[in-house]
């Protein structure tokens, strides 16, 4: 996607827009800021990561881009339609329609009874259709995350990231432009993980489907074209991640980053939490790292 869009000029549209979105949650008679005024954009076809501790936001995020929760301040805008200005019915049919969900935990994935091709066709048929012969059918989604061959197995006979993969497909049965991935790979070995990784790369460079993956794991988030870093419901870093170089632990920097730091002074700190922050000298900790 982003070579695509440097190479051509072209600039993909901006699916999804948090303009100072502010979520408080009532607990008792207190009120727990989950996000205090976030800023960000994701633009059509972007494999996006939103990363940070326990408690950061990195959910609620999720779960205003699906609908799911409503922001207490701000806009949250969907292909140009600010979802707190929708109606019930309106939200329903952007859940059900716009937006596919893959959850961490698998029994909220996957229908326990019926086997994985069945659960692909699903969701068609639970709003009143079926595949259409446009689209791709059920065992096409299951090649596409590798699992064609356990088409026919039960979730309960299949490893742990085979269930998500197959999640993943069920997610895709209606077409979304967006999914949303929270946690994917939090219950999985480094392999299977790995496989997950691959299977949500691959829908998003063959179907353009926009992914944002929520995702305390450094290491599944480096896989994304972009990071958004939560802390304390700010945003504190918006980047492309670097990429590690050879054995000796070497980092390569994105392009961007290069240009802005080429004939300046520069100061590294590697903070508790593996974060790298690069900046000019005498710079702030609200300096831009990568």
């Amino acid at each position: 996607m982003s070579d695509v869009g440097v190479a051509t000029g072209y600039e993909p549209a901006r699916i999804v827009r948090f303009r100072h979105v502010v979520k408080v949650y009532r607990v008792g008679d207190t009120g727990v800021v989950a996000l205090g005024g976030v800023d960000f954009d994701v633009r059509e076809g972007e494999f996006v990561a939103v990363v940070g501790p326990s408690g950061s936001g990195k959910s609620t995020v999720l779960n205003l881009i699906g609908g799911l929760e409503a922001a207490s301040a701000g806009a949250v805008e969907i292909d140009g339609r600010d979802l707190g200005r929708l109606s019930q019915e309106e939200l329903t049919a952007h859940r059900r329609d716009r937006v596919g969900f893959v959850w961490q935990g698998t029994a909220r994935n996957l229908v326990p009874y019926l086997d994985v091709l069945d659960n692909v066709r699903l969701p068609p048929i639970a709003r009143g259709g079926t595949i259409a012969a446009e689209r791709r059918s059920a065992l096409e989604l299951l090649e596409l995350v590798g699992l064609a061959h356990r088409a026919k197995h039960r979730p309960g006979q299949l490893s742990g990231g085979e269930q998500q993969r197959a999640a993943v497909a069920v997610a895709l049965a209606n077409t979304p432009r967006l999914l949303l991935a929270d946690e994917p790979t939090a219950e999985l070995d480094g392999a299977s993980a790995a496989t997950v990784l691959d299977a949500l790369r691959g829908v998003n460079r063959e179907l353009g489907v926009t992914v944002v993956m929520v995702t305390h794991d450094l290491l599944a988030a480096r896989r994304t074209d972009r990071q958004l870093r939560l802390r304390n419901g700010q945003l504190v870093v918006e980047g492309v991640p670097a990429e590690p170089v050879g054995p000796d632990g070497r980092l390569r920097l994105p392009r961007e980053a290069l240009d802005a730091l080429a004939s300046v002074d520069l100061e590294v700190e590697v903070r508790d939490d593996g974060e790298v922050r690069i900046r000019r000298r005498g710079e702030g900790g609200g300096t831009r790292a990568w």
